[in-house]
């Protein structure tokens, strides 16, 4: 791949890592949170949840723009308001105005995601797309390895407040390289300034089997990998009794395997020429975590850690590449922006719904119940034709 290929999935890539951070910034202190704000946990859960509501409310919006502009303006818009919202978000104190903030950073989010999609899969040839989403894939995880993992640890000695300092001070150096950035191809005026031909593809998303599938891919999966993402930490601490450190040292290794194997995800999905595999053994992965937390609690923890953060990354990457390919690039910024809208809305009730489960019954094994079960049956989901295989769906692909 050229320079210019290699910039772009680098500043995407960076992109990403600073938007991962701040969705996941606020988990490690849920126990500090519950008391600051004087809330339960069903409340603090909702921080997240606000994130990732206002991340897929927009996530349509930005898609649709992405396909009829260029995706570069998108991205700008959404890091200067991202940049204004997170600084705000330190230094309130009321729970309210946290969750607004909140809403507003996961819109601003929604404006990196897509678009970024969008502009990887403009500038990256089809054979090398599985490995440069991989790399987008592994700064989320390098994000989450700071929030989850760092932030306990220095926490010890940093107070709270000067660690999310950090976040959006990391994005003033991306906007200095924004203006290095490519404006990415121009969409085919011949279509019409109105979008009638943009609308009509939109709409026949929603009849494209194979599309479907993949929205229910996105929503059982991302339903049940918040189980890890967000509660795995609460419940080695607040059910286990880890001390906050060893919390971070079991989230470091999960980050760590994701990091590691999100872009060896993408390199073998490409070397097999589909990407369906990748994403049934992932899907497994997870489900069997769940399995083995609800039967043996922490015994073998460090190894389930290597299973979860492999498992991430290996259902993953392979998603979101096979959204870019599933219909024509023309309409890649749509569908990723509908899939992922779908999957941050379960993102979003999978958090309300832990937390209620925990507070209600105060049984966390209800939880590791309710995960395995909405992973089973994305599994499921992955199994047929997926990829178009089948002349009748090549056919229905070249409608689209």
């Amino acid at each position: 791949m050229s320079v210019q290929q290699w910039f772009v999935i680098l500043f995407v890539s960076g992109i990403h890592f600073i938007a991962f951070s701040h969705r996941m910034e606020v988990v490690p202190f849920f126990t500090e949170l519950k008391e600051v704000y004087g809330v339960g946990y069903a409340e603090v859960g909702g921080l997240v949840s606000s994130f990732l509501l206002g991340y897929a409310l927009f996530q349509i919006p930005a898609g649709t723009l992405a396909d009829r502009y260029s995706p570069k303006w998108l991205i700008l818009i959404g890091s200067c308001v991202m940049l204004i919202a997170s600084l705000l978000f330190v230094f309130t104190e009321s729970f309210l105005f946290a969750l607004g903030l909140r809403f507003i950073m996961g819109a601003s989010s929604a404006m990196l995601f897509s678009p970024g999609i969008k502009l990887i899969s403009s500038f990256t040839p089809k054979e090398k797309r599985g490995l440069s989403i991989g790399i987008l894939e592994g700064a989320a995880g390098i994000a989450m390895l700071l929030t989850l993992t760092l932030f306990p640890v220095l926490s010890v000695h940093i107070p709270r407040i000067y660690l999310y300092l950090a976040l959006p001070f990391l994005l003033l150096p991306m906007l200095v390289l924004f203006w290095k950035l490519p404006m990415g191809p121009v969409p085919d005026k011949s279509q019409g300034e109105g979008g009638g031909h943009q609308r009509y593809s939109f709409l026949r998303l929603f009849r494209h089997s194979r599309v479907v599938r993949l929205f229910g891919i996105s929503f059982f999966g991302m339903f049940g990998l918040y189980a890890f993402l967000a509660w795995l930490p609460t419940y080695l601490e607040s059910v286990l009794g880890y001390a906050k450190q060893q919390v971070g040292w079991v989230m470091a290794i999960v980050m760590i395997s994701q990091v590691i194997m999100a872009p060896v995800s993408g390199k073998v999905s490409d070397w097999m020429g589909e990407r369906k595999g990748t994403l049934i053994v992932g899907s497994l992965m997870l489900a069997c975590s769940a399995c083995w937390l609800y039967w043996f609690s922490d015994w073998g923890i460090y190894f389930v850690a290597v299973l979860v953060g492999t498992g991430i990354s290996w259902s993953m990457a392979p998603m979101l590449v096979l959204a870019t390919e599933i219909v024509s690039i023309e309409m890649a910024g749509s569908v990723v922006s509908v899939m992922n809208t779908i999957g941050q809305l379960s993102s979003a009730a999978s958090g309300y719904v832990y937390g209620k489960l925990f507070d209600i019954t105060g049984n966390f094994q209800l939880i590791w119940i309710v995960c395995f079960a909405f992973l089973t049956v994305r599994t499921l989901c992955c199994l047929g034709d997926l990829e178009g295989k089948k002349r009748v769906d090549h056919v229905r692909d070249q409608k689209l």
